[in-house]
């Protein structure tokens, strides 16, 4: 009961107060302004991570009022290093910062974390132990910090595998934990309200670290609390589109002589909107994905048997190796064209003079010929909103 509580509270508190936190952003200048590499094209708020902080953060202090022994050290620290994930993102988003800071900060977060002994043992010494859990969490901090460059895509998929992860936490007692993840996933849809398909808000940095470090620490809770195992293996899956992404963009970077932090329009989101010609129908693709590679993950870690861990192992392995080289093969386009589905119904999008778009019914010459080019006026928070997402030119893609 105090699960579901947690989640529907969050859920709605979110609803509620993002209306609140765009007003704020535009008071205080927590805008992302359009740039080529991204494909809104009006300055967006960026609190939704705050948002869905503060919004989980209530939910559960709420869970805490009616079950007081509902807490374990585990979730202590849980908030404590997301305390920090969030206000970096707050600063990163305001007054930008350089990768190697960046990356200490998120460091800093994962040591929060991991400094309540949660650190699994994967049959190293304490010290590699301890080193190759937080190398992991960054990573999956950068990983989803990257991925968030679509309406949708983080805070829908985040929703979807902390509940899965919430499921895991549940099975094994940690009902404390579970709660916590209950939350933020509640808070993520009511985001969604604000972020999808249209977005008068975006998660920022702030909101895609925080989701990143949650995540991460979701996944070494669920790794150090499976059974010894072949079991163990179903939380890699769990975390299979994040990494999936990440690594397609730093191999094909590398292999281009790009600086892997660099942002652009080369994911994997990007090339299959291209593709399909409908961002609302690649994210959509994108949360059945998630879906499926949780339900893989599961089933991995309840059965924690060699040869479903194999097999299921095998399928994805072999169908994003499929995927990726199939991407890899789709042209990246230096600014983003006008997708049907983001125009009011019955436009299509033509290119005028000043790289506007324009109704006309020959979408597909522009689709295939001409990119747009982004906007650089602001536009307040009751005009059109954007029509996706995008953070600062640091170790983001957005």
């Amino acid at each position: 009961m105090v699960l579901a509580i947690a989640f529907i509270l969050a859920l709605v508190v979110s609803v509620v107060i993002t209306p609140l936190a765009i007003r704020a952003a535009w008071a205080t200048g927590y805008l992302d302004r359009p740039e080529a590499r991204k494909l809104h094209t009006a300055a967006t708020a960026l609190l939704g991570g705050t948002v869905v902080f503060v919004s989980a953060l209530v939910a559960i202090a709420a869970a805490r009022a009616l079950r007081p022994g509902l807490w374990g050290r585990d979730t202590l620290f849980l908030l404590g290093g997301a305390v920090v994930a969030i206000g970096l993102g707050l600063w990163d988003d305001r007054f930008g910062m350089r990768p190697p800071g960046k990356l200490a900060g998120q460091a800093a977060a994962a040591a929060v974390f991991l400094a309540s002994g949660s650190i699994p043992n994967l049959g190293l010494p304490p010290v590699g132990n301890a080193t190759v859990t937080l190398v992991a969490m960054v990573a999956l901090m950068n990983a989803v910090n990257f991925l968030d460059n679509m309406n949708g895509v983080v805070s829908g998929l985040s929703a979807i595998i902390l509940a899965a992860f919430a499921w895991t936490s549940i099975a094994r007692g940690a009902a404390g934990v579970a709660t916590a993840q209950l939350a933020v996933a509640g808070a993520c849809v009511g985001f969604l309200c604000y972020n999808f398909p249209r977005a008068r808000v975006f998660l920022g940095d702030a909101g895609s670290i925080f989701l990143g470090y949650i995540l991460g620490a979701s996944a070494v809770l669920a790794f150090q609390g499976a059974s010894p195992g072949w079991g163990r293996l179903g939380t890699l899956l769990l975390l299979g589109y994040p990494a999936f992404d990440l690594c397609f963009v730093v191999v094909n970077r590398l292999r281009e002589g790009r600086k892997v932090y660099e942002g652009g329009q080369d994911h994997t989101n990007h090339r299959l909107a291209s593709v399909i010609r409908c961002q609302t129908r690649t994210v959509l693709l994108l949360w059945a994905s998630g879906v499926a590679l949780c339900a893989s993950g599961l089933t991995v870690l309840y059965l924690n048997r060699p040869l479903p861990t194999l097999l299921l192992s095998a399928v994805w392995m072999i169908l994003l190796s499929w995927a990726g080289v199939r991407l890899s093969r789709v042209p990246v386009r230096s600014s983003a064209p006008l997708l049907p589905s983001d125009l009011p119904h019955g436009a299509s999008p033509t290119p005028t003079t000043n790289g506007s778009a324009s109704s006309s019914p020959s979408w597909r010459a522009v689709w295939s010929t001409t990119p747009r080019t982004s906007r650089s006026t602001s536009s307040p928070p009751g005009q059109t909103p954007a029509s996706s997402s995008g953070s600062t030119p640091t170790t983001s893609d957005t």
